[in-house]
């Protein structure tokens, strides 16, 4: 049963995490009227500034200084990520994973999550490629693979991650059971408990945490305190 709930949290959270970072609000502008900033990134985009054209993309996403444009965002997105731009590469991946603006394709979202996850080593990235690996998404269904994706994304303090990391821990997918581990990355993920439950309110390390320490005993309580604390301090 609990597996069972552990792969509908990844469903809904797979489906819903590219709707929240696409979301934006219209803010229309006139040729006349436009910002000062917008004209000099215009500008700046057109002459092949890398983060200038990333900046463009994000503003005709969102709307900020003329019309909302997703093809647009997408054209500029795209010239940036052709350049390396890793944060584009994310956006891309995003926009195709949705299918906000064109056509859904989990195969090209997979590529430029990859990219973006590799050579940026983008935690966001990372996580997204968890979650296309361990849903058999645009790559094949890996939960291995999937597990190493997550712990990257742990690693680089990706609260999402961390909460998921643990659940996979305590349910031994794709790794051998460990209730310490577990209660390592629950409590890693306490912090950024908000941010969690922001992509979806069943991702919720307190209360995990609590069901967790239920089938632990006091040595294994200890230890994973231990570990926790361990983990803090090597960040400073």
């Amino acid at each position: 049963m609990v597996r069972f709930i552990l792969l509908f949290i990844l469903l809904v959270a797979a489906g819903g995490a590219g709707s929240w970072f696409i979301s934006g609000q219209v803010n229309k502008h006139s040729g006349a009227q436009m910002p000062v900033e917008i004209r000099t990134l215009l500008s700046r985009a057109g002459a092949g500034d890398v983060n200038a054209e990333y900046k463009l993309a994000e503003a005709y996403r969102l709307g900020e200084g003329f019309e909302k444009d997703i093809p647009q965002a997408f054209k500029w997105y795209a010239r940036a990520a052709e350049k390396g731009h890793s944060g584009a590469q994310y956006k891309l991946g995003l926009i195709y994973q949705t299918g906000e603006g064109i056509k859904q394709n989990m195969g090209r979202a997979a590529e430029w999550y990859r990219l973006a996850a590799n050579l940026g080593r983008l935690p966001e990235a990372q996580f997204a490629m968890g979650q296309l690996s361990f849903l058999g998404k645009g790559v094949p269904q890996d939960y291995a693979e999937a597990f190493s994706w997550y712990e990257k994304a742990a690693r680089q303090g990706h609260h999402v991650a961390q909460h998921v990391l643990g659940a996979m821990y305590e349910e031994g997918w794709a790794v051998e059971r460990d209730y310490i581990e577990a209660y390592k990355w629950y409590t890693l993920a306490i912090p950024g408990r908000e941010q969690a439950m922001a992509v979806n309110r069943i991702y919720d390390p307190v209360r995990a945490r609590k069901y967790l320490i239920e089938k632990m005993n006091k040595f294994q309580i200890g230890r994973g305190q231990q570990y926790a604390r361990e983990w803090r301090k090597n960040l400073r």
